[in-house]
């Protein structure tokens, strides 16, 4: 007798999807620009799939076969010495295997650097450390571009060309400042061997680096702005999916769903999953709107926790301004919505960039006016929720 084999649930969210919806043009925009040794800035909300549409870059690339990629997430460090140093690892065992070839790399190339390697015998993992040196060069900015031209420098030589991709750069500008970005023109511009791809999610930033004669960054390289995928792409995607486990799919619970969303692809990919689950568990043999209502308040209740931990440490204006938000219709006049709810303007202005910062809400950059959204769209149902 056959072991009944279960279906998988094709909604992946939280982590790096193997499947992208419609995000092939952008994927081979990174590949294009990396095979000329170009500079990419690459902006997009978070839960827009960044992330994904990076590793598949790398993928594709990887598969070629004829460049190496060196992939990090700026967050991930404390700070730019910490990037540097992880960097200036990823390059020594990218380009060799083997320690004493790793040894002759890190002396030959990142010298004023003083690296020193070492062998993790669990794994075989080469590490490399970066010598303090002078006072001069501990400052975590000039480690990193040393550590960027060494790069060239061994692609050069080796004759295999690489791609520095940096996720959510704009950790690295807050850390510096504008002196930052001169310091990394100054490596990047020179460069014939290394390309790049500077990645972030704080639309505000990143537009504000490139979009000025005034910032060095200006015009060092290519824009790519992510933008929601469309829903004819994505509508087609869930009901293949959900079709799978459920006996109909209606076009209406599908436009609910995208409209919950607000056309998020993590939220959108949140609450198929939760659909899908109850589809597949027999709660529902059809998919309606009413089935994805269902979802959502399962998905807020399992939030509940966590939504509830951050809106408590806010101080009362950033609620007030919060809540206001989650009230008021996109595109909002700033002046009139504080005098009609009784706050200074002022006080709600500086509570939007507070709140902005937290990763609460967003400035849409894709509308004629920007316009403010919450990054998590979840979060907004749960507010009107709380406040009902």
């Amino acid at each position: 007798m056959t072991e009944r084999k279960l279906p998988i649930n094709p909604f992946w969210y939280g982590r790096e999807v193997d499947t992208l919806v419609d995000r092939a043009d952008e994927v081979e925009r990174i590949v294009r620009v990396a095979e000329t040794c170009g500079t990419l800035f690459l902006m997009g909300p978070r839960r827009y799939g960044k992330t994904s549409i990076l590793g598949a870059a790398e993928k594709e690339l990887t598969r070629r076969g004829d460049m190496l990629v060196l992939r990090y997430d700026c967050e991930a460090y404390e700070d730019v010495g910490k990037l540097a140093a992880a960097l200036l690892s990823g390059a020594v065992r990218r380009y060799s295997s083997a320690l004493d070839r790793a040894q002759a790399i890190a002396k030959k190339f990142f010298l004023a650097l003083k690296p020193s390697l070492s062998l993790d015998p669990s794994d075989g993992r080469i590490t490399v450390e970066i010598g303090l040196g002078p006072p001069a060069r501990r400052a975590g900015v000039p480690l990193l571009t040393d550590v960027l031209n060494g790069i060239e420098r061994l692609a050069a030589e080796d004759r295999r060309k690489a791609l520095v991709v940096l996720d959510e750069f704009q950790q690295v500008v807050s850390e510096g400042g504008e002196k930052t970005e001169r310091q990394i023109r100054a490596a990047v511009q020179r460069h014939k061997n290394v390309a790049y791809v500077f990645a972030g999610s704080s639309s505000r930033m990143m537009t504000e680096m490139i979009a000025s004669s005034a910032r060095a960054f200006w015009q060092l390289g290519d824009q790519l702005h992510l933008g929601p995928i469309p829903r004819e792409d994505f509508t087609t995607f869930l009901r293949k999916g959900l079709s799978n486990v459920a006996d109909a799919v209606s076009d209406s619970a599908l436009t609910h769903l995208l409209d919950v969303s607000e056309d998020v692809p993590y939220n959108i990919q949140q609450l198929a999953s939760e659909c899908w689950t109850m589809a597949r568990d027999g709660r529902c043999r059809q998919v309606t709107p009413e089935t994805v209502d269902e979802a959502l308040e399962l998905v807020i209740s399992m939030q509940h926790a966590s939504y509830l931990q951050r809106w408590l440490v806010l101080s009362l204006p950033q609620k007030q301004t919060l809540g206001i938000v989650a009230h008021s219709p996109p595109g909002f006049h700033l002046t009139e919505l504080a005098r009609t709810h009784g706050l200074p303007r002022t006080t709600m202005q500086r509570a939007l960039e507070v709140l902005e910062r937290a990763h609460f809400l967003r400035q849409d950059f894709t509308q004629p006016a920007a316009i403010w959204r919450f990054e998590d769209p979840f979060m907004r149902v749960w507010l009107m929720g709380l406040q009902t």
